[in-house]
């Protein structure tokens, strides 16, 4: 059976239409991302905007989308002593950064032993850390502070951390556990064969080929860290050592609230967590995507 050939310029027209029709494709397709884009960013837009206003320009009709004289009075406030922010800016630091080490060092070997354990305790310890990440951080809060209160820990940055831990070192372990089961076996012994203990062919062979899924999950612990609020009103009563997010809460007055140094500092809270994703962006969609492959 014979098949009829199209003439030539009809293959061209073809090829120019399917051409055509993926660019359309594109072009709808960027501007839906867009959008979506700009629906997400536009509170932070209108926090920095909003920041940069005075009293009078926050309230105004209709409202300034642009301000039309930038007023830095809020930030000068913030960065003085009249909120403390100076000081829970560093203590932030100290707290996630603390809390980013820990649950890193302590989910690498746990989910190595967990991905290579073989009986039911496995599942059942699975179980248990998707429960314990499932529960609200106010229903742990309670008892982790009469357990603080009598080890006398309260108001201490220990006690921030070792709460924070509680959250993310599940989280850790659970994603985790799929980079450290999926590493062939075969390589582990051979490595094995050539001298190296466990230890050593944890850090010199295993980390640096799971490298991205690490520093993703660390991103995170820090981050999670960082906007921790529950934990940190919980068990500290001192602005010494209390972190941003409390110090945010601050400024929250019971006669009124200073909007424009609100939003300056909410600002400087999330300075860090932009920073840290645009910086670290293609490990963290890379762990994000090697996860969801191994997972």
């Amino acid at each position: 059976m014979s098949s009829i050939a199209m003439p030539a310029d009809h293959v061209q027209s073809a090829k120019r239409s399917r051409v055509s029709i993926k660019r359309r494709q594109t072009v709808v397709k960027s501007t839906v991302a867009w959008l979506i884009a700009a629906a997400y960013l536009f509170p932070v837009y209108w926090m920095v905007n909003t920041s940069f206003k005075t009293g009078k320009d926050m309230f105004s009709v209709p409202p300034q989308m642009f301000p039309a004289d930038p007023y830095l009075g809020s930030y000068k406030a913030v960065f003085s002593t009249t909120y403390g922010i100076p000081q829970a800016f560093l203590n932030s630091t100290i707290i996630a950064s603390s809390v980013l080490i820990l649950t890193l060092c302590i989910a690498i070997p746990a989910s190595y032993a967990v991905a290579r354990l073989r009986s039911g305790i496995t599942t059942s310890m699975m179980i248990m850390l998707t429960v314990v990440q499932l529960l609200p951080a106010i229903a742990i809060s309670v008892p982790l502070f009469v357990m603080f209160r009598q080890m006398g820990l309260t108001n201490s940055y220990i006690s921030v951390i070792l709460a924070d831990i509680s959250v993310t070192l599940p989280f850790a372990v659970i994603l985790l556990r799929p980079y450290f089961k999926m590493f062939p076996v075969e390589v582990e012994e051979a490595a094995r064969l050539d001298g190296l203990g466990v230890v050593s062919t944890i850090i010199r062979i295993i980390i640096p080929t799971i490298r991205p899924g690490i520093i993703m999950i660390g991103s995170f612990a820090f981050l999670m860290a960082w906007g921790e609020f529950t934990f940190a009103l919980t068990l500290t009563t001192e602005q010494t050592i209390q972190p941003l997010t409390v110090a945010l809460n601050r400024i929250i007055g019971q006669y009124g609230t200073a909007w424009n140094d609100l939003m300056a500092t909410a600002g400087i809270i999330a300075a860090p967590v932009l920073v840290i994703f645009v910086v670290m962006q293609r490990y963290i969609v890379a762990g994000l995507a090697g996860g969801a492959t191994k997972g």
